[in-house]
């Protein structure tokens, strides 16, 4: 079959992050599952996320995951880091990263992506969620690992995050503080850290809106619906669309 066809480019949401962004199409963390179902047939959904890596691990990484294409591509980028910077630096040196470090990696990176292409109006920084002790000291118990994480040094994090935001005048979304306003948030945490459903839906119900206004300009659909299709002239309504 001769293939004379010009390839349809499709804009990006880049998801970058640890875990919680690893995961966000499985059943319980399924943020990013949401979003791809929301942007069907108008954007790909680019997951790169990397369990239990921190900021200094990321920021090496990014140049790797993102080249002047993809950034040309990219109509919305999301940074989500932190959970993992946030243990104690005795405990779980290997994670731990020192928060003026956590700082200023969020702001190579988002320079960095700026420097490929994409537009500082794009980028969302997305705070740690808040951490349930008693429940993540469980699950490292059961997996042979000694607990690090405190969730008012979280905390610290989180601001740190909507600081630099705030700073270099990117998006923001405030996971954290959504979560700590209510008496019961270990409700959002399977384990104490990673999203249940609750805690996925309750991200997309922060991110969407600035989601859907960065893809606004967007048409609504890609391709024409099956029934705009010329059925005597396929090729036409396929191609010429």
């Amino acid at each position: 079959m001769e293939n004379t066809a010009k390839i349809q480019k499709w804009p990006k949401v880049f998801l970058f992050g640890d875990s919680l962004t690893q995961q966000s199409f499985s059943a319980e963390g399924c943020w990013g599952a949401m979003l791809a179902d929301q942007l069907a047939r108008r954007c790909d959904i680019v997951t790169r996320g990397f369990s239990g890596y921190n900021v200094p691990f990321c920021k090496v990484m990014l140049p790797s995951l993102l080249d002047k294409q993809t950034a040309s591509e990219t109509v919305a980028l999301t940074i989500f880091l932190g959970a993992n910077d946030s243990n104690d630096k005795t405990l779980n040196p290997q994670q731990h990263c020192p928060l003026e470090e956590y700082r200023q990696g969020l702001k190579d990176m988002i320079e960095f992506a700026m420097s490929q292409g994409v537009r500082r109006e794009t980028i969302i920084l997305i705070t740690p969620p808040a951490m349930y002790e008693p429940d993540w000291a469980q699950d490292c118990k059961d997996n042979g690992k000694i607990s690090a994480l405190d969730n008012k040094v979280t905390g610290t994090y989180a601001k740190a995050c909507l600081e630099v935001a705030e700073e270099l005048g990117t998006k923001k979304v405030d996971i954290y503080s959504k979560m700590m306003k209510e008496a019961d948030y270990k409700k959002y945490l399977r384990d104490g850290l990673h999203f249940t459903e609750k805690g996925s839906q309750l991200l997309f119900s922060l991110l969407w809106p600035i989601v859907e206004d960065l893809t606004s300009h967007l048409p609504e659909l890609l391709f024409p619906r099956w029934d705009a299709i010329n059925t005597a002239d396929v090729r036409g309504s396929l191609l010429n669309f």
